[in-house]
């Protein structure tokens, strides 16, 4: 009984396809028919076993989809919440702050970028070393 129920598919295929086979080389009742209905049944039963394997493959895609995707939602839980407000999420400092104009934005882009700058010229003008000029004495 445990078989039966095990491969019932298989089963109901090999009774259709053992059909169409006595059909068609026993009794010989329409035999071209019969034939090409038994290669659609078997081939049909081959389609059968790789449906199933794919679609175990799909479930298992599907399955790991959603948990990257739960991940994903659980790791950037602040970011998104920010985001559904209809605010901003700062990367930097990792907040969540109000819209900023894009006059407000070109301000902060310009500071920083004066800041890196200033800081850069600072650091090479103290690597300068320092050049003193010993004059001849006569």
């Amino acid at each position: 009984m445990n078989f039966i129920v095990k491969y019932l598919s298989h089963i109901i295929f090999a009774a259709v396809a053992g059909y169409f086979a006595f059909l068609a080389f026993l009794v010989e009742k329409d035999p071209m028919i019969n034939k090409m209905i038994l290669i659609i049944v078997l081939g049909l039963w081959i389609l059968w076993i790789f449906a199933k394997s794919f679609l175990k493959i799909l479930a298992a895609i599907v399955l790991v989809a959603g948990m990257l995707l739960a991940g994903y939602y659980v790791l950037h839980a602040d970011e998104i919440e920010c985001k559904k407000s209809g605010r901003e999420w700062n990367k930097e400092l990792k907040v969540c702050e109000d819209k900023k104009s894009i006059v407000e934005k070109a301000q902060g882009y310009l500071r920083k970028w004066l800041k890196e700058n200033i800081k850069l010229e600072k650091a090479q003008e103290q690597e300068k070393p320092q050049v003193s000029v010993d004059l001849p004495q006569q």
